[in-house]
């Protein structure tokens, strides 16, 4: 049976630092091709919640855009212990992954963009400043990861002091994750992009409450391009919003890649 070719996937290892990324490439058929790394959330996966990033990079590759959706060092399929990550190592492996699918003969090494999911966004803003990017699309950064307030590092730092780790939603966040995130200025440290930038979040998202939002203004200025979907949280859980986030995500980027 013919694989209709906005359906090409072959999965592609990158290393870094002595670990295996492990991810998978989609291209549309005529390369070489513009394409975008898409970065997961914390503790989570290539796939994304609902398999979002398999959907937007399948309606990516239907548009010719090719995507390169990957398992961030200690999460899902790649080497390393989940206990070791940290924002820095993220930007850093966003970065090596940059030069990879760059270099890769399916993609056109000056068409490459960055998106991002959460942590994913908040990394995808901080390597975009280490590498050019063509566009920059955001679903809810976690700039609190590195812009918490003093009452919430403080309990932060005592729960780590109690039980080695602070619980957050069944995930573990341990004490090179919160020093690492205490040095990152989340704004003045992403301030180097200078291309197009979509911002997308849910109006109840408690990880990017509205005085963090009014920050990315001020960064990007009048290029971002900024949508509040109505009633969902952090994850955008509805059918609707997230068939609405896919649409707006690959409209963006379909026209700046």
């Amino acid at each position: 049976m013919r694989v209709p070719e906005w359906r090409l996937m072959e999965l592609l290892d990158i290393e870094h630092r002595g670990r295996v990324l492990r991810g998978a490439l989609h291209t549309p058929q005529t390369t070489p091709a513009p394409a975008v790394v898409l970065c997961h959330g914390f503790g989570g996966n290539r796939a994304e919640f609902g398999y979002a990033f398999v959907r937007l990079a399948e309606r990516l590759a239907r548009r010719g855009i090719a995507a390169y959706r990957f398992d961030f060092a200690g999460c899902g399929d790649s080497d390393g212990e989940f206990a070791d990550l940290t924002v820095s190592d993220q930007v850093e492996q966003a970065v090596a992954v940059l030069d990879a699918v760059g270099a890769h003969p399916a993609v056109d090494p000056a068409r490459v963009s960055l998106m991002g999911m959460s942590l994913g966004g908040l990394t995808a803003s901080l390597a975009a400043v280490r590498r050019p990017v063509r566009a920059l699309a955001l679903w809810a950064p976690a700039a609190a990861a590195a812009a918490m307030g003093e009452e919430g590092a403080a309990r932060r730092a005592a729960a780590i002091e109690a039980n080695g780790y602070d619980d957050f939603g069944g995930l573990p966040v341990y004490r090179a994750f919160a020093e690492d995130a205490a040095a990152i200025d989340p704004f003045a440290d992403a301030a180097g992009h200078t291309g197009p930038v979509q911002l997308v979040v849910g109006s109840n998202d408690f990880v990017l409450p509205p005085d963090l939002i009014e920050e990315y203004r001020r960064l990007y200025g009048d290029r971002l391009d900024l949508h509040v979907i109505d009633e969902v949280g952090h994850g955008f859980e509805t059918v609707p919003a997230r068939e609405h986030l896919l649409d707006l995500t690959e409209a963006f980027l379909a026209k700046h890649v």
